[in-house]
């Protein structure tokens, strides 16, 4: 399984992007360094970022209570994880985000439209957008599930211009839903990291909101799909919660084909004045 997640790291480093930020902690009491998991899709020729919808609402809170957020990225450079000066600046708005998230229910997505500026950026960085061909569901029979993200625990700041982590590509194998998951279990799926993860990281913040693919072989060839966006954990049992992507994806589509019914109109509108 190494050598099939060295080489798929390689093809899915195009789709693992990074949201990272200074956040200044309130009363002059110092910053912190905050870098997010997160991933490109192609919604009807549109680009979007998704991550977790849980990022959305701890950013609230912390501004909520006095913090204050700057400097932030968007980050493609998987190779040798050094984010300095390289990664492109990115003017971050919380009411442009696309948030659907529910504690009770388990739904925890978040998305924020890619203007052609960034996209151009990001292209000449070498990102790839996750086709919609490529949008898959983990009741689909799949090889190996396998999950990209950076855990919070490899994030380094050396006080100046310089952050480097460690983007991980762990394995995983399905799970039953921990005996807390309630009705989140309607809306998410589950797994634990595969024996020997713990070499690699031991908690998984950071995680979040990251992508979860499913692999399979077929005609000798490795064929793979997002299949989940990574949620949550149980710690006691090593339990990952993931919520499903194509439903999310699904909605995000509606949402391309409302704005653009909506231009069109504009459109006929002006040119009929």
């Amino acid at each position: 399984m190494t050598d099939l997640t060295r080489s798929f790291s390689r093809t899915a480093g195009k789709h693992f992007v990074t949201l990272s930020c200074v956040q200044q902690l309130p009363e002059d009491s110092g910053e912190k360094i905050l870098v997010f998991s997160g991933f490109v899709v192609d919604v009807s020729g549109e680009w979007f970022y998704v991550t977790a919808g849980h990022i959305l609402r701890d950013i609230h809170t912390a501004i909520s209570s006095g913090s204050s957020f700057d400097v932030w990225r968007l980050d493609d450079q998987t190779a040798c994880n050094r984010f300095n000066g390289m990664a492109v600046p990115f003017a971050f708005d919380v009411k442009e985000w696309l948030v659907l998230r529910d504690e009770i229910s388990g739904l925890d997505y978040a998305a924020v439209h890619l203007s052609n500026f960034y996209r151009r950026q990001l292209e000449a960085g070498g990102v790839t957008a996750i086709a919609r061909s490529a949008w898959s569901d983990h009741a689909t029979e799949h090889d190996y599930w396998v999950l990209v993200g950076i855990p919070s625990e490899t994030v380094a700041y050396d006080g100046k211009t310089t952050i480097t982590a460690r983007v991980v590509v762990s394995p995983l194998t399905p799970a039953e839903a921990p005996a807390f998951a309630g009705e989140k279990a309607q809306n998410q799926f589950y797994a634990k990291p595969a024996d020997g993860s713990e070499y690699f990281f031991n908690d998984p913040d950071g995680m979040s909101g990251g992508p979860v693919f499913g692999l399979k072989k077929q005609r000798e060839k490795w064929v793979y799909g997002v299949i989940g966006v990574q949620s949550a954990w149980y710690p006691t049992s090593r339990t990952l919660a993931v919520c499903p992507f194509s439903s999310f994806g699904f909605a995000l589509e509606e949402v391309v084909a409302e704005v653009s019914a909506i231009q069109s109109q504009s459109r006929e509108a002006s040119d009929m004045a």
